[in-house]
């Protein structure tokens, strides 16, 4: 009878008190991964422009703010390219994002050099190896054909050319038979890296033309963003979302960030926005932090956890949502493995309600924004969907690619979890 009667509250709930507009949802990820935005890096400023976005958001949804503008300063580092980017292969110009990646740790560099090839058979010969690491490659890049990777000899000096530049040439080349993906830098180095697609290169390379222009950004002033909705007790659900991206790479070429996570960041706005168009106070009250420096190594959910606006020990629950785009097989929740009630309490509402077609469970892992506070004692989940969308870190993370399939059903989870 118990079981009945959980079941026709949660439906009623969801019937009555869910008032999700999935066209908001759109309007937000379609804003947030828009060209305006820079992907949402640190050229131009974008993580304040996405910033301030966020922010007006939060007040025509009447969230309320811990502190006069909901935004929380802190300082990180990175390498940007916001000017030119250009390579040309045997004076074949490439294209940026399709054909081939800059490291984001490459410095600034402008030049026409002789291109050395370096791969397996040489590596695999110490005759071969010793002479090539005789030559002078101070002038010359040197390509390093990744076939052969499997051996762990060839892995190993590969990694250490390529991360450490042992070889000291000016600058190195790397074939990439997968999908091209993007990882921002807190660092530069002093050799450039360019990863380059197999198909896009021809069967004889002599020559790499190359411009390319960093900017180093040294404690640059970042913000996360923080709001509540006000509760009937002094402890709070904390739902968390990062909202920056990788940015750009030069002039022409931007990573939209609409799954990662512009989908993170609307799940979170619409959450704000349904629970505050009901007439009354949630029994806790919930909080929003939307984290900057994610990509760079979760720096804002490590300054906060280190500097945070109320007290971590009055958090029940915290759900951080990452990468929510999809969803047609299902969801996975890091730490569900840890914290058995609460994950035992989302799938059993999930089983009633069949919302998602799986929601399956992880065990710690430090891949998200949820992990400091874990650290710190905080019962806490990195939720992420789970489906046919593959884009990541790359070009085509767009919002019309994007099929936010399960997004409603995401939602409406997270709030029967709130109400049980």
């Amino acid at each position: 009878m118990r079981r009945i009667y959980l079941t026709i509250i949660l439906a009623l709930s969801s019937i009555l008190s869910f008032s999700q507009d999935i066209k908001y949802a759109n309007y937000l990820i379609d804003s947030l991964s828009a060209p305006a935005m820079h992907g949402r890096g640190y050229v131009f400023q974008s993580d304040l422009t996405a910033a301030k976005f966020i922010k007006s958001e939060l007040e025509k949804n009447n969230v309320l703010s811990f502190n006069k503008n909901y935004f929380q300063y802190f300082e990180l580092n990175t390498n940007t390219f916001p000017g030119n980017m250009k390579v040309l292969i045997n004076d074949n110009e490439l294209i940026p994002g399709i054909d081939y990646l800059i490291a984001s740790s490459s410095p600034t560099i402008k030049g026409d050099y002789k291109v050395e090839i370096l791969d397996a058979k040489i590596i695999a010969n110490k005759k071969k190896y010793r002479k090539f690491k005789q030559k002078k490659h101070s002038e010359n890049f040197i390509l390093i054909d990744t076939i052969g990777l499997n051996n762990p000899k060839f892995k190993e000096t590969y990694d250490k050319i390529k991360k450490h530049n042992i070889l000291k040439a000016k600058g190195i080349i790397t074939i990439q038979d997968k999908n091209l993906t993007y990882v921002p830098s807190p660092i530069v180095n002093n050799f450039p890296v360019v990863e380059i697609k197999r198909q896009s290169l021809p069967s004889k390379i002599k020559n790499i033309n190359i411009d390319i222009k960093s900017e180093y950004l040294l404690n640059y002033k970042t913000q996360n963003i923080v709001g509540y909705i006000e509760g009937e007790i002094d402890s709070f659900i904390v739902f968390s979302a990062h909202y920056d991206h990788i940015g750009r790479m030069g002039k022409n070429t931007y990573f939209p960030g609409a799954n990662d996570n512009a989908s993170g960041v609307a799940m979170l706005l619409d959450l704000a926005k349904t629970l505050n168009s009901r007439n009354q106070k949630p029994h806790y009250s919930i909080a929003f932090i939307f984290f900057s420096g994610e990509e760079l190594g979760l720096l804002g959910s490590r300054y906060y956890t280190q500097n945070p606006v109320f007290e971590l020990d009055k958090i029940k629950v915290l759900l951080n949502l990452d990468m929510v785009g999809s969803g047609d097989k299902g969801i996975t929740i890091v730490n569900g493995k840890v914290f058995t009630s609460e994950f035992d309490k989302l799938k059993n509402i999930n089983d009633q309600q069949k919302y998602l077609p799986e929601v399956k469970s992880r065990g710690a892992a430090a891949n998200s924004d949820h992990y400091f506070f874990y650290e710190k004692g905080v019962k806490s989940f990195f939720i992420y969907t789970r489906g046919e969308y593959k884009e990541y870190h790359n070009i085509n993370d767009k919002y019309e690619n994007l099929p936010l399939n399960k997004f409603e059903e995401l939602e409406k989870l997270l709030l029967d979890f709130i109400e049980k």
